[in-house]
């Protein structure tokens, strides 16, 4: 026979167990997702290889930049551009800090476009002995893919968007 304690202690340690379970698989499920919405990761992502795999495919610039690089310059704006606004299209994240590690990853992202932009003013107005400005226009540019990708893009909870080294990349000699 068991007492009426018994009883009470085990059905409330059971009670107390199955609770806990309930809230510790609640906080694995909530704990595994990403704090951004379904879709952002993945879309930028998949966005980002698109454009990694056209920079150092049909946009790749060879050994040097030229006025033959213009077109390939000006598509490549048009791509950030167009990844920027898909992003800010898509549902935000929850948190504050959330939304301020994307907005800074696509502050970037626009630092970036708006480089290219000037690099595809800046060939056509280039005289001969003008190489020097050239090349640091180029460095300003790479400097700004950089940015644009690595840890701005990382806080922001991306992956493929954090590697875009090959973004800005001269064939070596």
């Amino acid at each position: 026979m068991h007492d009426e304690s018994t009883y009470r202690q085990r059905r409330t340690a059971w009670w107390a167990s199955g609770s806990g379970a309930v809230v510790l698989v609640g906080a694995v499920a909530l704990g595994g997702c990403s704090s951004s919405p379904p879709g952002l990761v993945e879309s930028a992502d998949k966005k980002c290889d698109t454009i990694t795999d056209r920079f150092t495919g049909d946009l790749a610039y060879g050994k040097t930049l030229g006025s033959d690089d213009l077109t390939k310059i000006r598509k490549r704006n048009t791509l950030i551009r167009d990844l920027r606004k898909e992003i800010k299209e898509l549902p935000q994240p929850d948190s504050t800090a959330d939304r301020a590690a994307l907005n800074t990853w696509l502050g970037k992202l626009d630092a970036y476009a708006k480089e290219l932009y000037t690099m595809h003013n800046t060939i056509p107005n280039l005289k001969p002995g003008m190489e020097l400005l050239l090349a640091m226009t180029a460095n300003i540019v790479t400097d700004s893919a950089e940015e644009a990708g690595g840890a701005a893009a990382e806080k922001a909870g991306l992956h493929s968007c954090a590697r875009v080294k090959r973004w800005e990349y001269l064939v070596p000699d």
